[in-house]
């Protein structure tokens, strides 16, 4: 289904929603793979970078519910979202002022935590446009995945020529184009019925007490957990092994690319074969994906072979536990359910994971065994994962589009 099937306010909506995803993805292409190359430029050691990440990254734990509660509790996602971009754009230039341990921890740490403001309430803002279509979310989504590639392809070879140093101005550009394109989104109005399903009456806190839920958010911590090393030194780590600036950008745009092509088909397979099915067979394989980057990424075929996983490690689990979210909370918590998900997920998980690939990795010598250990994660998350209720995939996405 394309966007022609939507009215015409929402099909604007939507183009501009994938236009923003397109923005927001383009920093995190620049910020993820290459803010630990800005930080080894400027002088910081492997134990001091894993520490910066770790600050960074723990600050989403914080962001997300502050931002969700206001935005539930207001009815509005816009203005954080506009709250968040304007932040990212004065820390990014305020980078620019020292590269001191505890200013970057500062700035770094500041940004993250008003960062954390955009995506949730984004997610919230596109199935809200897209109403009763919410199976198109994948075909918004996919911009986010475009941007990425974008810049991918271009910042490492910008990096090597002009200087590490110069990413906080690259980032603080893209940031700008996320403001403007926000800048044109609108709220649309909320549905005005009473949600009367059984297993969406009580307080939020009953459903984030249930088995399913906290076995959904521990797996993903544990998968969030095991992106550390990818996401800290995965960068540092091909230049060490002799990889040149444009084939590190290829190599993640090449992780991308296919992440598109599964956003496009990832709402059939988590309707086909439901949520829990799909959660575990991603995690599985990216417990694969990391075994292979430990013992064969001097091997160009087989890293690329690694990085095409991607589409199911990120893009079709991601697909999986956003329709997870969408089905398990009702609509005045969405935003609550995302900064769980997000907030819990990403941010304790993804904190955890990189004050302990920082302390492993020893200026590369600890390589090998940091993805080891990544794919442990990925396999104990896959068995968290089985404590999910089953559910058949048909059913599932019938809750999701009356929600």
């Amino acid at each position: 289904m394309s966007f022609a099937a939507l009215e015409p306010q929402a099909r604007r909506q939507s183009r501009l929603l994938t236009v923003s995803y397109f923005c927001y993805f383009a920093v995190l292409a620049a910020f993820v793979p290459y803010l630990a190359v800005y930080l080894d430029a400027v002088g910081f050691n492997s134990r001091e970078i894993g520490e910066l990440i770790a600050i960074i990254t723990a600050c989403r734990i914080f962001g997300p519910p502050v931002w969700a509660t206001l935005a539930d509790k207001t009815g509005k996602t816009l203005p954080f979202i506009r709250i968040g971009a304007c932040a990212g754009l004065v820390l990014f230039v305020a980078l620019l002022w020292s590269s001191s341990f505890w200013w970057v921890a500062l700035t770094m740490g500041l940004m993250s935590l008003f960062w954390a403001a955009i995506l949730p309430q984004l997610e919230v803002l596109a199935l809200s446009t897209l109403g009763q279509q919410s199976e198109m979310y994948s075909r918004i989504r996919v911009g986010g995945s475009l941007g990425f590639i974008a810049v991918s392809l271009v910042i490492g070879e910008l990096l090597a020529a002009t200087g590490a140093h110069r990413f906080p101005i690259y980032s603080a550009i893209l940031v700008a184009l996320l403001l403007l394109s926000v800048s044109r989104l609108y709220e649309p109005a909320k549905a005005q019925h009473v949600d009367t399903r059984p297993e969406h009456t009580g307080s939020i806190w009953k459903r984030i007490r249930q088995r399913p839920f906290i076995a959904f958010l521990f797996s993903t911590t544990l998968l969030q957990a095991s992106f550390a090393p990818f996401y800290a030194f995965f960068a540092l780590y091909l230049t060490y092994l002799g990889y040149a600036p444009y084939a590190v950008g290829l190599l993640i745009a090449f992780g991308v690319a296919v992440e598109v092509g599964m956003f496009l088909i990832a709402g059939k397979l988590v309707v086909r074969h439901g949520v829990r099915r799909i959660l575990i067979f991603c995690m599985l394989v990216t417990a694969l994906r990391w075994g292979l980057m430990s013992q064969l990424a001097e091997v160009f075929w087989w890293l690329l072979f690694a990085q095409g996983l991607h589409a199911f490690s990120f893009a079709l689990h991601h697909a999986a536990a956003i329709r997870f979210i969408h089905q398990h909370f009702p609509a005045n918590e969405q935003s609550r359910g995302q900064s769980f998900y997000v907030g819990f997920g990403f941010g304790a998980g993804g904190a955890l994971g990189a004050w302990g690939a920082g302390l492993v990795w020893q200026e590369h010598a600890g390589a090998e065994l940091g993805f080891m250990l990544a794919a442990m994660a990925a396999l104990l998350g896959a068995c968290l994962c089985l404590f999910m209720r089953a559910e058949r995939g048909n059913r599932g996405v019938e809750h999701q589009t009356r929600v």
